[in-house]
Formats: structure tokens, C-alpha cells, sequence
């Protein structure tokens, strides 16, 4: 059986939303703890490869120098986490997390978990992964530069990533599933004039190809059963996130994409259970609006406990 320890409020996910949260619940005196499966805090801050555009006293800064300094400030604060063990079970009705051989009961408890990046889901993609299989054409292009590419996705991430291989000299095949893009029309317009850029709609990628490394995209496009065959030494995924949610489907509610829907302050479908940041937020992904949800649950989680008015 896991042991079991009991805190005022636990928070699951060591992201923005969560760390701004447990600093509310430090300055409220609130016993808390933060538990994180990953190996180090920081959850999206790390998913980030072009330098901060939208958050004040980090503007201009390279993602790693801004995860750098927002880490070594919440070390400074001493907030208390946990990492490096899988989450196996939680229940929201007792507001009880299992992580590895222990088990921790709230008063409240915090979802913070985030999104993970969306998989195709084809042979090849994890095989791959590091050898070809990328998932940030800021990042990794110039290792690519003047060689063939392919980019999967529709939305503007997958086409600003078409536009960035083709900067760099890349002829790049875009495979969207569909035959309407939800891009921005501008980077859109762009895609479609630029000579190095070969769109193809309604394509469903069928298998990465390669020995070691990427070598080819299979795909077929809607209508055909003919397979074809792009030839790419990288392969770009840009099909979305999904949220880390799997572990509470019939016990929160949920939207139809899996985000948990919130109150003010982060409120859920069970009584004292919170959500903040991205799993809880599918149109407004960023650090601004994880740290002021984190913020906001920390203050309504510490005023359901009586110690904030």
C-alpha cells in the first residue's frame, strides 16, 4: 500500500500556473506541496525556442535564459517540489494524488498539468524522434538548411515553421489533414507565394520513413489509395497540443477537448479541486494568463481554508 501523507493543498505540475500558485499559498500561510512528474520544473517554459514577446522584465530574452531566471526565482522562494515520479491515479472526490510508492491527500487540490504536444500517431514518429523527427523548426532548421523538409500540421505554428525552413534555403513539403488551414491568413499568403513551399491538402501521413535517420514521408491524400513518397531528412510536427488530463476524464468536467472547465479562481466540478494555466485554457496558451490563473487559484484556494479575506 503507498504511504500517506496529508497537506493543506496539493498542487499536481510545476509550470507557471503552479509556481505562481504555491507563492500565493507561501505568502497566505498555506502548507502546500507541489508534485511534478517530469525530471525538472518548469513544464511549457522548456517547450519554448524563440525569445519571449509577450511577458513584461523577460521581452527579447532567449527561451533558456527566461526559464533560467523564473526557475532560480522560485528556488529563491523556497517553493516545495517534488519531481521525477509518475502521477498513477487521481481522485478528485478525495482530492487524493498516487505518485509512485506514496500517496498524498489535500484539503485542496491545484491541476496544473499543462498540454503535451499532439502526435501523429504514424510508424516512424517515436523511432525518430532527435534523428529527423523535430517538433520546432526555430530551433533546429539551420541543421537542415537547403535540404529537404516536410512540415504536418495546418494551424500557424506549422505554417510560420514552413516559412522558416524555406528562409534557410529548404524545399518543404506542408501536409495538412485538411483542405482548410487555421492559420494566419497572413503567414498563409505567404506559404502559398513562396516558390520553396509545396502545399498539399487533405494529405494523411502514413508512415516517417529512414534507417537511422529521416529519410522519406509517406502520405496519401484523401479520395486515393495511391501511397506517395516526399523525400525529407527532417520531419516537422505542428498538429497542436492536447492537455494532460487523461487521469481525470468522468471524474472532472471536461470540455470536448479535454480541458477542464473552470470558475473564477479556478473552481471545478469538484468541490475543492482547482485548475489553472494551459489545461484549463485552450484559446489562451501563455505564461501571462498561467501565472494570473496560478495566482488566482492560490488566493481562492487560501480564502476556501480561511486564511486569506
Amino acid at each position: 500500500m503507498p504511504r500517506r501523507k496529508r497537506v493543506e493543498a496539493l498542487i499536481v505540475g510545476a509550470g507557471v500556473a503552479g509556481l505562481s500558485a504555491a507563492l500565493f499559498l507561501r505568502d497566505f500561510g498555506v502548507e502546500y506541496l507541489i508534485v511534478e512528474e517530469a525530471l525538472q520544473p518548469g513544464g511549457q517554459l522548456h517547450e519554448i525556442h524563440a525569445p519571449i514577446q509577450n511577458y513584461l522584465l523577460g521581452i527579447g530574452w532567449e527561451s533558456d535564459r527566461f526559464a533560467a531566471a523564473f526557475l532560480n526565482d522560485a528556488c529563491t522562494a523556497g517553493i516545495s517540489i517534488l519531481v521525477g515520479s509518475p502521477i498513477t491515479r487521481i481522485a478528485a472526490r478525495t482530492k487524493t494524488v498516487v505518485r509512485g510508492t506514496e500517496q498524498y491527500q489535500a484539503k485542496a487540490l491545484l491541476i496544473a498539468t499543462g498540454l503535451r504536444r499532439r502526435a501523429v500517431g504514424v510508424p516512424g514518429e517515436k523511432e525518430l524522434e532527435g534523428r529527423g523527427v523535430s517538433h520546432s523548426a526555430n530551433r533546429d532548421r539551420t541543421a537542415y538548411a537547403a535540404r529537404p523538409v516536410v512540415v504536418v500540421g495546418g494551424g500557424t505554428a506549422a505554417v510560420e515553421d514552413a516559412l522558416l525552413c524555406a528562409e534557410v534555403g529548404s524545399q518543404v513539403t506542408l501536409l495538412h489533414r485538411s483542405s482548410r488551414f487555421r492559420a494566419r491568413p497572413d503567414f498563409l499568403a505567404r506559404a502559398k507565394k513562396d516558390p520553396s513551399i509545396r502545399i498539399v491538402r487533405n494529405a494523411r501521413v502514413r508512415r516517417i520513413v529512414g534507417t537511422g535517420r529521416v529519410e522519406a514521408v509517406e502520405y496519401s491524400t484523401r479520395g486515393s489509395r495511391t501511397v506517395r513518397v516526399a523525400k525529407a531528412e527532417a520531419v516537422f510536427i505542428r498538429v497542436g497540443w492536447e492537455p494532460r488530463t487523461e487521469l481525470l476524464r468522468g471524474k472532472l468536467r471536461l470540455d470536448r477537448g479535454g480541458y477542464i472547465q473552470v470558475g473564477w479562481g479556478g473552481v471545478t466540478s469538484a468541490a475543492g479541486v482547482y485548475a489553472a494555466g494551459d489545461v484549463c485554457s485552450p484559446r489562451w496558451p501563455s505564461i501571462a494568463n498561467a501565472a494570473g490563473q496560478g495566482a488566482s487559484a492560490g488566493w481562492e484556494i487560501a480564502r476556501r481554508l480561511g486564511k486569506a479575506g
